[in-house]
């Protein structure tokens, strides 16, 4: 199983497909998945439920996944900000963890005019501090950081590589 995690932008949902269609494997995208389960849209479930609830759905959504598939999953870019989801995405021996690193300012280009993005309602300041205190954490949680800046190509092959390198 390998988790791609990663700010917003960082091509996890893009990434991740394409990965997943190359080694024939199921792709679940979290933040798919929890709109299903919840019925209702992401900013619906912030605006109801707050943050920490969402973040609470998420690490139980996150749970499940492991526990039930061999799959490509791409995670929500906050994911990491909730401690025992961090615990959950390094400490099984199960999976691989790929961190799709990027520079900010080549992030918000991507993202800025998305208005599905709850987190981005503060501008461009206010996402890049965002940014910024998640690097740790995301460093943190995963194996491996790898450079969503290159084409989605070249990143998944990045991956494969590593993956196999890790299979060896």
């Amino acid at each position: 199983m390998m988790i791609l995690t990663g700010f917003m932008g960082s091509g996890k949902t893009t990434v991740g497909r394409r990965l997943a269609e190359r080694l024939k494997k199921e792709f679940i995208d979290l933040d798919h998945y929890i709109v299903e389960s919840e019925g209702r849209p992401i900013p619906s479930i912030f605006e109801s439920e707050g943050e920490a609830g969402f973040r609470e759905i998420e690490k139980e959504s996150l749970k499940k996944i492991i526990k039930s598939t061999d799959a490509v999953i791409s995670t929500g870019g906050g994911i990491i900000t909730y401690e025992e989801s961090r615990s959950l995405l390094k400490n099984n021996g199960h999976h691989t963890v790929y961190y799709l690193s990027a520079p900010f300012d080549a992030l918000y280009d991507r993202i800025k005019d998305d208005e599905n993005r709850p987190m981005l309602k503060g501008g461009y300041d206010a996402a890049k501090a965002l940014y910024e205190s998640r690097i740790a954490h995301y460093e943190a949680a995963s194996h491996y950081a790898v450079d969503a800046s290159l084409s989605v190509e070249e990143t998944v092959e990045i991956i494969e590589d590593l993956e196999k390198s890790t299979e060896e």
